[in-house]
């Protein structure tokens, strides 16, 4: 996916990583049959038990699933509070029962919200977490003392058939992050190395010299690598950011590059020529302050 123009010449920020192998509507419907199935043995929807399936990653909760919008909703309410009975399955690893919400005093908090959704007992159930990850199946129900020990012993049976599945689900999604990451990186490693081919060709830097005079920019602005290579292909664009230091100018760029040494006169036609694109380059841009730190 493309980045967005920012308005600026060159280059616009990086996209961040999507996810939409959580978002996926092939995870929906494998949880909408698997969930199918088990409800059918519970006979679920004659009983008013609904359900909902939701992922914790990266300190978020995430709803891949829910059988109605009534679920989804009250699936939210609970993963909303820092503690009750999901939080409480995914800390322990055990099922949390609860069989009257009105007369459990343990999330007072929570009992009261999840009233207000109409549920009045609940199953929580943990899968076992994978690479960072955790999941929860959460069975809602309109009446307290719906669920039987009968329901626990299926529901344990139906959690392994999901966990499986949702394994599965995270291990793809860790897997397209990281290949996201990768083309960030590469994507940074080329606009440096058009930086350095700048350099290079403008000043008649070494190779070496031109990565030294970028480390440079790194310190003195308090930029990172890329930002510091952004300033040099597109100086329009290498502004700051709210909130970060300032880019450097084109003229800070010039007073950087007097300070390196020029290639050696092997790498060029005469060392004079590059004494000579340098002072040729110092002429054309205009000398600013926008941009420099005071004083």
């Amino acid at each position: 996916m493309a980045a967005e123009p920012s308005g600026q010449v060159g280059w616009g920020p990086l996209p961040s990583p999507p996810e939409p192998v959580y978002d996926s509507k092939d995870v929906e419907n494998y949880l909408w049959e698997v969930t199918h199935d088990f409800m059918q043995d519970i006979a679920g929807e004659r009983r008013g038990i609904s359900w909902a399936a939701t992922l914790f990653r990266l300190g978020k909760s995430h709803t891949l699933a829910a059988s109605t919008e009534q679920a989804r909703e009250a699936d939210r309410e609970q993963c909303s509070f820092a503690d009750g009975p999901v939080m409480e399955a995914l800390r322990t690893g055990e099922f949390v029962l609860i069989s009257d919400l009105s007369r459990d005093w343990r999330w007072p908090g929570y009992s009261s919200a999840a009233a207000a959704h109409g549920v009045q007992s609940l199953l929580s159930a943990p899968i076992a977490s994978e690479g960072g990850a955790s999941a929860a199946i959460n069975l809602y129900a309109q009446s307290p003392h719906t669920f039987t020990s009968d329901d626990l012993v299926r529901s344990r049976t139906y959690v392994r058939q999901v966990a499986r599945a949702l394994r599965v689900v995270v291990r793809v999604g860790e897997r397209a992050e990281a290949t996201a990451g990768i083309a960030v990186v590469q994507s940074s490693l080329v606009l440096v190395d058009l930086a350095v081919r700048s350099l290079m060709n403008e000043y008649g830097l070494t190779r070496e010299g031109a990565l030294v005079f970028l480390q440079t920019q790194v310190m003195h602005h308090e930029l990172d690598l890329r930002d510091a290579a952004l300033s040099v292909v597109a100086p329009t664009a290498g502004m700051a950011h709210p909130g970060q230091a300032a880019a450097a100018t084109p003229q800070d760029l010039h007073d950087g590059v007097a300070g390196l040494q020029p290639a050696p006169a092997a790498e060029l036609d005469h060392t004079s020529q590059g004494a000579a694109q340098a002072e040729a380059a110092r002429k054309r841009r205009p000398r600013s302050t926008a941009g420099r730190k005071t004083a």
